[in-house]
Protein backbone atom coordinates (compact mmCIF):
# COMPACT_ATOMS: atom_id res chain seq x y z
CA UNK A 1 0.00 0.00 0.00
CA UNK A 2 0.88 3.55 -1.07
CA UNK A 3 3.04 5.15 2.14
CA UNK A 4 1.36 8.38 2.65
CA UNK A 5 2.67 9.87 5.91
CA UNK A 6 2.75 13.60 4.88
CA UNK A 7 6.24 15.10 4.75
CA UNK A 8 6.61 18.06 5.59
CA UNK A 9 10.64 19.89 6.74
CA UNK A 10 10.40 23.14 8.01
CA UNK A 11 12.17 25.08 10.92
CA UNK A 12 9.37 25.93 13.39
CA UNK A 13 7.73 25.80 16.37
CA UNK A 14 5.03 23.11 16.55
CA UNK A 15 1.23 24.25 18.37
CA UNK A 16 -0.30 21.39 19.60
CA UNK A 17 -4.09 21.02 19.99
CA UNK A 18 -5.07 18.93 23.38
CA UNK A 19 -6.96 16.30 22.71
CA UNK A 20 -4.13 14.15 21.24
CA UNK A 21 -5.01 10.28 23.30
CA UNK A 22 -1.99 8.39 24.16
CA UNK A 23 -2.60 4.21 25.23
CA UNK A 24 0.77 2.90 26.16
CA UNK A 25 0.47 -0.31 25.93
CA UNK A 26 3.77 -1.63 26.13
CA UNK A 27 6.91 0.13 27.83
CA UNK A 28 10.14 -0.82 25.90
CA UNK A 29 13.51 -0.78 27.38
CA UNK A 30 16.49 1.94 27.01
CA UNK A 31 16.89 5.51 26.24
CA UNK A 32 13.80 7.00 25.65
CA UNK A 33 12.74 9.27 22.11
CA UNK A 34 13.64 12.87 22.47
CA UNK A 35 13.30 15.58 19.89
CA UNK A 36 15.80 14.91 16.98
CA UNK A 37 15.90 11.14 17.71
CA UNK A 38 16.22 9.34 14.53
CA UNK A 39 13.60 6.63 14.38
CA UNK A 40 12.24 3.34 13.00
CA UNK A 41 8.63 2.70 13.39
CA UNK A 42 5.96 0.30 12.68
CA UNK A 43 2.44 1.34 12.73
CA UNK A 44 -0.90 0.49 11.98
CA UNK A 45 -3.06 3.20 10.48
CA UNK A 46 -7.38 3.10 10.96
CA UNK A 47 -10.15 5.65 10.45
CA UNK A 48 -12.53 5.53 13.54
CA UNK A 49 -14.96 3.12 11.87
CA UNK A 50 -11.83 0.74 12.13
CA UNK A 51 -10.83 0.86 8.34
CA UNK A 52 -7.37 0.32 7.69
CA UNK A 53 -5.38 3.11 5.63
CA UNK A 54 -1.68 2.16 6.29
CA UNK A 55 0.74 -0.63 7.47
CA UNK A 56 4.11 -0.59 7.79
CA UNK A 57 3.61 -4.60 8.67
CA UNK A 58 2.19 -4.85 5.00
CA UNK A 59 5.19 -3.34 3.73
CA UNK A 60 7.72 -5.38 6.09
CA UNK A 61 9.46 -2.22 6.43
CA UNK A 62 10.21 0.01 9.26
CA UNK A 63 9.49 3.88 8.67
CA UNK A 64 12.33 5.82 9.45
CA UNK A 65 12.76 9.81 10.29
CA UNK A 66 13.83 12.37 12.53
CA UNK A 67 11.90 13.70 15.28
CA UNK A 68 11.83 17.45 15.61
CA UNK A 69 11.38 18.08 11.49
CA UNK A 70 8.05 17.84 10.93
CA UNK A 71 9.04 14.77 8.58
CA UNK A 72 5.72 13.59 9.87
CA UNK A 73 2.11 14.27 11.28
CA UNK A 74 2.47 16.63 14.77
CA UNK A 75 0.41 13.87 16.69
CA UNK A 76 3.06 11.45 15.89
CA UNK A 77 5.71 14.44 16.76
CA UNK A 78 4.13 14.18 20.29
CA UNK A 79 3.01 11.03 20.38
CA UNK A 80 5.81 9.08 20.26
CA UNK A 81 8.36 11.36 22.43
CA UNK A 82 9.43 9.33 25.41
CA UNK A 83 9.01 6.04 24.06
CA UNK A 84 11.86 3.49 23.94
CA UNK A 85 12.79 0.68 21.88
CA UNK A 86 10.23 -2.30 21.41
CA UNK A 87 7.37 0.47 22.83
CA UNK A 88 3.98 -0.16 21.78
CA UNK A 89 1.30 2.81 21.79
CA UNK A 90 -2.40 3.37 20.66
CA UNK A 91 -2.54 7.38 19.28
CA UNK A 92 -5.88 9.03 18.68
CA UNK A 93 -4.72 11.83 16.55
CA UNK A 94 -7.48 14.69 15.80
CA UNK A 95 -7.46 16.11 12.62
CA UNK A 96 -5.71 19.10 13.48
CA UNK A 97 -2.31 16.92 14.30
CA UNK A 98 -3.29 14.62 11.29
CA UNK A 99 -4.19 16.13 7.93
CA UNK A 100 -7.06 18.18 8.97
CA UNK A 101 -9.62 19.69 6.57
CA UNK A 102 -7.62 18.99 3.38
CA UNK A 103 -7.67 14.84 4.10
CA UNK A 104 -4.75 12.92 2.36
CA UNK A 105 -5.87 11.50 -0.88
CA UNK A 106 -8.56 8.79 -1.41
CA UNK A 107 -8.00 7.17 1.76
CA UNK A 108 -7.97 9.52 4.58
CA UNK A 109 -11.35 12.20 4.37
CA UNK A 110 -11.61 15.91 5.53
CA UNK A 111 -11.43 16.01 9.20
CA UNK A 112 -10.69 12.41 10.16
CA UNK A 113 -9.19 11.36 13.82
CA UNK A 114 -6.49 9.05 13.12
CA UNK A 115 -6.00 5.61 14.95
CA UNK A 116 -2.42 4.48 15.24
CA UNK A 117 -0.88 1.18 16.89
CA UNK A 118 3.11 2.09 16.71
CA UNK A 119 6.04 -0.02 17.66
CA UNK A 120 9.84 1.72 18.17
CA UNK A 121 11.91 -0.64 16.46
CA UNK A 122 15.03 1.56 16.71
CA UNK A 123 16.17 4.75 18.46
CA UNK A 124 19.56 6.95 17.38
CA UNK A 125 20.20 9.84 19.98
CA UNK A 126 20.57 12.97 18.35
CA UNK A 127 24.47 14.08 16.67
CA UNK A 128 24.09 17.06 19.29
CA UNK A 129 24.48 16.91 23.30
CA UNK A 130 22.38 18.94 25.77
CA UNK A 131 24.27 21.28 27.88
CA UNK A 132 22.90 21.95 31.34
CA UNK A 133 23.20 24.96 34.01
CA UNK A 134 25.81 23.25 36.02
CA UNK A 135 27.90 22.81 32.41
CA UNK A 136 28.26 26.01 31.77
CA UNK A 137 31.45 27.02 34.24
CA UNK A 138 33.32 23.98 33.32
CA UNK A 139 32.70 24.05 29.52
CA UNK A 140 33.67 28.05 29.20
CA UNK A 141 37.07 26.84 31.05
CA UNK A 142 37.70 24.26 28.39
CA UNK A 143 36.94 27.42 25.59
CA UNK A 144 33.45 26.02 24.23
CA UNK A 145 32.24 28.38 22.40
CA UNK A 146 28.95 29.99 23.22
CA UNK A 147 26.69 31.90 20.76
CA UNK A 148 23.60 33.47 21.73
CA UNK A 149 20.96 33.17 18.64
CA UNK A 150 18.38 35.07 19.92
CA UNK A 151 17.59 38.62 18.47
CA UNK A 152 18.97 41.81 20.19
CA UNK A 153 16.07 42.58 21.48
CA UNK A 154 15.50 39.19 23.46
CA UNK A 155 19.24 40.06 24.75
CA UNK A 156 18.45 43.07 25.73
CA UNK A 157 15.51 42.17 27.82
CA UNK A 158 17.20 39.29 29.47
CA UNK A 159 20.81 39.81 29.19
CA UNK A 160 23.36 36.77 28.27
CA UNK A 161 25.88 34.38 29.42
CA UNK A 162 29.30 36.33 30.25
CA UNK A 163 31.28 35.78 27.49
CA UNK A 164 28.89 34.67 24.83
CA UNK A 165 28.91 35.78 21.19
CA UNK A 166 26.24 37.32 20.13
CA UNK A 167 25.06 36.31 16.53
CA UNK A 168 21.36 35.94 15.51
CA UNK A 169 20.17 33.71 13.74
CA UNK A 170 16.50 34.00 13.44
CA UNK A 171 14.32 37.22 13.59
CA UNK A 172 11.60 37.93 14.48
CA UNK A 173 9.29 36.30 12.50
CA UNK A 174 11.36 32.96 12.84
CA UNK A 175 13.12 33.64 9.52
CA UNK A 176 16.56 32.69 8.97
CA UNK A 177 18.61 35.41 9.30
CA UNK A 178 20.92 35.16 5.59
CA UNK A 179 24.24 36.68 7.37
CA UNK A 180 24.27 34.36 10.27
CA UNK A 181 26.59 32.35 8.65
CA UNK A 182 28.96 34.77 7.65
CA UNK A 183 29.42 35.95 10.59
CA UNK A 184 29.54 32.41 12.47
CA UNK A 185 32.33 31.63 10.39
CA UNK A 186 34.35 35.13 10.88
CA UNK A 187 33.95 34.36 14.78
CA UNK A 188 34.66 30.79 14.96
CA UNK A 189 36.02 27.69 13.60
CA UNK A 190 33.47 25.05 12.21
CA UNK A 191 35.86 22.20 14.23
CA UNK A 192 35.25 24.50 17.89
CA UNK A 193 33.05 23.16 19.78
CA UNK A 194 30.06 25.28 20.12
CA UNK A 195 26.88 25.48 22.39
CA UNK A 196 24.30 27.02 21.26
CA UNK A 197 21.62 29.74 22.90
CA UNK A 198 18.35 30.31 22.53
CA UNK A 199 15.15 31.48 24.13
CA UNK A 200 13.67 28.16 25.49
CA UNK A 201 15.96 25.99 23.56
CA UNK A 202 14.33 24.88 20.84
CA UNK A 203 15.37 26.95 18.13
CA UNK A 204 18.96 25.96 19.68
CA UNK A 205 18.48 22.31 19.26
CA UNK A 206 17.12 22.62 15.50
CA UNK A 207 20.24 25.01 14.66
CA UNK A 208 22.55 22.23 15.98
CA UNK A 209 21.05 19.76 14.55
CA UNK A 210 20.97 21.61 11.20
CA UNK A 211 24.68 21.46 11.48
CA UNK A 212 25.25 17.91 12.32
CA UNK A 213 22.88 16.56 9.76
CA UNK A 214 23.86 19.49 6.80
CA UNK A 215 27.38 20.10 7.30
CA UNK A 216 28.57 16.69 9.35
CA UNK A 217 29.69 18.71 12.29
CA UNK A 218 30.56 16.04 15.64
CA UNK A 219 30.85 18.83 17.87
CA UNK A 220 27.47 20.52 18.12
CA UNK A 221 25.78 21.48 21.80
CA UNK A 222 22.77 23.36 23.01
CA UNK A 223 21.83 24.78 26.32
CA UNK A 224 18.95 22.43 27.33
CA UNK A 225 15.62 25.24 28.35
CA UNK A 226 17.76 28.30 26.90
CA UNK A 227 17.95 31.50 28.38
CA UNK A 228 14.45 31.13 30.08
CA UNK A 229 15.69 28.11 32.65
CA UNK A 230 19.01 29.66 34.00
CA UNK A 231 16.21 32.65 34.40
CA UNK A 232 14.12 30.09 36.57
CA UNK A 233 17.50 28.71 38.39
CA UNK A 234 18.91 32.41 39.29
CA UNK A 235 21.70 32.46 36.70
CA UNK A 236 23.48 35.82 36.76
CA UNK A 237 23.07 36.87 33.53
CA UNK A 238 25.17 40.06 31.89
CA UNK A 239 23.45 42.90 30.49
CA UNK A 240 24.92 45.86 28.34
Amino acid sequence: MKKIIFILICISQITWAKDLQIKNNIEGEGVGIINHSKIQVHYLGKLEDGTKFDSSYDRGEPLSFQIGLRQVIEGWERGLMGMKIGGKRTLIVPPELAYGERGAGDLIPPNATLIFDVEIVDIKPPGYVLVITNDIFKLQKENYKFIDIRTKKERDNTGIIPGSLEITAFDIYGNFVPEFMKTFQDLVDLNDNIVFISNEGKISSILANGFVEQLGATNMHSLKGGIQQLIKENYQLSKN
